[in-house]
């Protein structure tokens, strides 16, 4: 069976978070052009995807806006901490364990 359009948004956004962006949080300074431009990369992927996420689409946006906003001014504890709000956010939302309008549940 395919996976919902909202929950393969999800997954991907996750995998584009945890594979992509947090080794290099982990392995460069926080102000590295690469870490600025994979963070970017995740934002536009998050307001792509927010409208299928209903609710937490929104909180997703508010919160990677935060995020780049920790990023420009060197905050790599709060950066990291909102980046793993995110990932949590995002697995949930790809497992379907969050109920969003239009799911099959």
């Amino acid at each position: 069976m395919a996976m919902e359009p909202a929950r393969r948004a999800a997954w991907d956004t996750y995998l584009t978070l945890r594979v992509g962006l947090l080794p290099d949080l982990d392995t460069l300074p926080v102000g590295d052009r690469r870490v600025a431009v994979k963070l970017a990369g995740l934002a536009v992927r998050i307001h792509w995807h927010a409208p299928l996420w209903a609710d937490y689409g929104r909180r997703l946006i508010t919160v990677v806006s935060r995020a780049r906003e920790l990023q420009r001014a060197g905050d790599r504890a709060g950066l990291t901490a909102m980046l793993r709000i995110m990932l949590l956010w995002l697995f949930r939302l790809s497992r379907g364990a969050v109920r969003l309008p239009g799911a099959q549940q």
